[in-house]
């Protein structure tokens, strides 16, 4: 299959070149054929200057489509190293849940567990646990090199925990329910080098009436809901990401001697 799409991406631009020719050679030769009728319909008099021979045409216009296509195509090679250069920087996120983690590295995981190759700290602030998990230097190029674990343990039975990552020139964020809140979250941060902060907020919905995170009007009015209130339990965890790769982050006691 690949190699049917690169010989047809191969094709695509040989077919334009010679499109263009024909084109081109088709409207030279409509008009050197009524400069000819004009001539012999007005003898040496008309006033008709002189056109360039079909095959000194053709072959002008050959090399200067040529030349386009080229200047074209190094155009899009720029932008589209550019962008991928933009998405290898940009972090991603995987939700891992119950239908998904079996699936992962992190098979058989259960809120609190160990996971080889991170080191693993326990955290909790008001009604909120969490399990954060940061990559060991060894093992950095393979795994995310944060997972963070939330669960909630207070009484209130509508409430929402939302998730966010500022990168400065870049922020995600995403909500749980209370019933999917145990899950697994995989942050990787692409080729990012610099700081970036974690934090997560848990939200009383009860204020707010019927709240189903599954329903999408209902999730729409909860955005407007969260503008207005006042999270129960906000914490944030900044780390940076050093040219070596290894992740430092204070609130951890994780500190990198790094030169950068």
């Amino acid at each position: 299959m690949r190699e049917g799409i690169s010989i047809i991406s191969s094709l695509v631009p040989i077919a334009a070149l010679v499109l263009i020719v024909v084109v081109a050679f088709a409207i030279y030769k409509a008009v050197y054929k009524r400069k000819i009728n004009k001539r012999l319909a007005e003898g040496r008099e008309a006033d008709i200057k002189p056109m360039m021979s079909p095959v000194k045409f053709t072959v002008i216009t050959l090399l200067c489509t040529m030349i386009v296509l080229v200047i074209l195509w190094g155009i899009f090679a720029v932008m589209a190293g550019k962008r991928q250069k933009e998405l290898a920087v940009y972090p991603s996120i995987s939700m891992l849940r119950e239908n998904t983690i079996q699936d992962s590295p992190f098979a058989g995981y259960s809120f609190g567990d160990d996971i080889n190759g991170y080191m693993h700290f326990s955290e909790q602030k008001g009604d909120l646990r969490l399990e954060i998990y940061v990559v060991k230097s060894q093992m950095r190029s393979i795994l995310p090199p944060v997972l963070v674990a939330l669960d909630y343990v207070g009484a209130k039975e509508d409430i929402l925990i939302k998730e966010n990552i500022d990168y400065g020139f870049y922020k995600m964020n995403w909500q749980n329910s209370k019933e999917s809140a145990a899950s697994l979250t995989a942050i990787n941060t692409g080729g990012y080098k610099g700081k970036f902060t974690y934090s997560c907020m848990i939200y009383d919905m009860a204020g707010m009436g019927d709240y189903d995170p599954k329903d999408s009007e209902s999730f729409f009015n909860s955005i407007e809901y969260l503008k207005e209130t006042k999270p129960d339990v906000t914490y944030e965890l900044e780390f940076k990401t050093h040219q070596s790769g290894l992740l430092s982050c204070p609130q951890l006691g994780i500190t990198v001697d790094s030169w950068d």
